[in-house]
């Protein structure tokens, strides 16, 4: 009964095709008859409370025009606009999906891909209580995760932050993720809607897909988010999607959303992802964040008096705001002193996280568990196993009250075990490659490294030039309204094989190398 009512309508193909297996491995021919006839009952978003909404009444009766729109954005990084006249106060948002990241150290939980990894939707729920815990105890009303995208390319940046490749996976983890946050009144946020499919260019790039293939691929995630956890707020992504900027892209927003799935929630942008004002509160989008910039009364009010824009859609989106602040308790609520900013239980609870997503591929001669009665002599390498790596980075980044490394943690249960006659216990570390400064401090450069700081973006015009021995020898100076030139030659001191390493900052970075006077690659833009 449990899985007849969790199904939804437009996500039925796909599910099927990845839970017939499961359920017939089981014997039951009877599961899988009721499993067709289920995937038709999934309602919409669950009702609304009508005294929230009678309260909501009375607040917008009080509201001009003006502040309206003043409640469409936020103030600052990480919270919402005030308004006096109505009692409201800021609410407070924070990163993020898998630690909080609100100023004050946090419990760094294991990445979503790895919770995913778990097959457990009952300890999603678990971490998700436990960051709800870390939200309340710090103030924050809105967490921003979990993110759930679908993991379509192995390169693109952010696949950490989401819960892999498999939408029925990704949609059941979600699911636990969100309940167990807003379990402790925390709103939950699904981002990022829809389709970001990689970080490069996010801005300009557009991820292009049918309607079969979102329904059954990227957006089921969201979908059971909205239906089944009642998830607060929903995150736009930056990207564009079929040619639109999910900001302003209606059928994501207006049709899918909010009609098809009846979602009564917050539909935010991600932060400096608006391009458009008018296009935005036309096509779903109730918040901008983090500043309101695009949705200011300085942009909609001319657009509501020549009837671009109406009175009626600024309501609905204020009334959102509202819903969701009424909802979850959080006008004027201060950080939860009952609530401790390091539990060692929800730090428990991180560890079996990490436990429960390890999949063990192969052991050759049985060679894990460790043993330190046999184990003499262990090597660990690798340039993540020392210091501790917190997570991915970006906003997914976690400042913590305490770490253990891969290298710390190895050594430590190794050296627990007492040496034994013939086995003293040593541990090896190498990080298996050099780090940035030692590549290029061992770069010699014939005549030095020659920069040209250039105040056009096009190389034109005058100058400044100076000489470095190499790369590694100081800052090197960057410019946003200009553009730099670094021109050097090196010479190979022997015969070998040799490595040219390049980082292009920015999509209008570009680089170009020849041998002997001979391009070795066309100068484009590299990810």
């Amino acid at each position: 009964m449990g899985i007849r009512s969790r199904i939804c309508t437009r996500t039925r193909v796909r599910l099927i095709s990845h839970s017939l297996p499961r359920i017939v491995a089981r014997g039951s021919v009877a599961a899988v008859l009721s499993f067709f006839v289920g995937a038709g009952v999934c309602q919409a978003q669950h009702p609304l409370d009508p005294a929230i909404e009678h309260r909501i009444d009375a607040m917008m009766s009080k509201l001009t025009l003006e502040q309206k729109i003043d409640l469409l954005g936020g103030v600052s990084t990480w919270y919402t606009h005030p308004e006096p006249s109505i009692g409201l106060q800021s609410i407070r948002l924070s990163d993020g999906p898998a630690g909080l990241r609100s100023g004050i150290p946090a419990i760094a939980y294991p990445a979503p891909i790895a919770l995913a990894a778990s097959w457990d939707p009952a300890l999603a729920q678990e971490m998700g209580a436990a960051l709800g815990r870390d939200a309340r105890a710090r103030g924050v009303d809105v967490l921003l995760g979990p993110g759930v995208d679908i993991a379509r390319a192995p390169m693109a940046g952010r696949n950490f932050e989401y819960m892999g490749e498999d939408p029925w996976l990704a949609s059941r983890i979600a699911v636990g993720y969100i309940e167990g946050v807003q379990s402790q009144g925390v709103s939950a946020t699904a981002k990022h809607f829809a389709l970001n499919d990689q970080e490069f260019n996010r801005h300009n790039s557009s991820s292009d897909a049918d309607e079969r293939t979102m329904r059954e691929i990227d957006l089921p995630a969201f979908e059971a988010a909205v239906k089944e956890a009642n998830v607060g707020a929903i995150m736009d992504s930056y990207n564009l999607v079929n040619g639109t900027h999910s900001t302003q892209n209606g059928w994501l927003n207006n049709t899918v959303a909010k009609q098809e799935w009846g979602f009564n929630g917050v539909i935010m942008s991600d932060w400096v992802s608006v391009y458009d004002g008018v296009a935005a509160v036309n096509n779903g989008l109730d918040l901008e964040m983090p500043f309101l910039h695009y949705l200011s009364p300085q942009v909609l009010q001319p657009a509501i008096a020549d009837g671009r824009v109406s009175t009626a859609t600024i309501d609905d989106h204020v009334r959102r705001i509202l819903r969701l602040i009424l909802r979850f308790n959080m006008n004027g609520r201060t950080p939860d002193d009952s609530v401790s900013l390091f539990s060692e239980a929800d730090d428990q609870v991180a560890l079996e996280v990490a436990r429960e997503s390890i999949v063990l591929l192969k052991n050759d001669r049985n060679i894990l568990p460790l043993d330190p009665a046999r184990t003499c002599t262990l090597a660990i390498i690798g340039p993540n196993a020392s210091p501790a790596v917190m997570g991915g980075g970006g906003s997914a980044i976690v400042t913590t009250h305490k770490s253990v490394s891969i290298l710390e943690g190895v050594a430590d249960f190794i050296h627990a075990e007492k040496d034994e006659p013939n086995c003293a216990h040593t541990v090896l570390y190498d990080s298996g490659l050099p780090d940035r400064d030692e590549v290029f401090n061992a770069t010699h450069f014939d005549h030095g490294l020659t920069q040209q700081v250039f105040t056009s973006r096009n190389f034109t015009g005058h100058s400044q030039q100076s000489t470095r021995s190499t790369l590694a020898e100081d800052r090197i100076v960057t410019t946003r309204s200009g553009s730099i030139r670094w021109t050097g030659q090196f010479t190979a001191p022997a015969d070998g094989t040799y490595y040219a390493l390049v980082h292009d900052g920015r999509p209008a970075d570009r680089h170009a190398f020849y041998i002997d006077g001979q391009p070795l690659r066309d100068p484009a833009p590299v990810d």
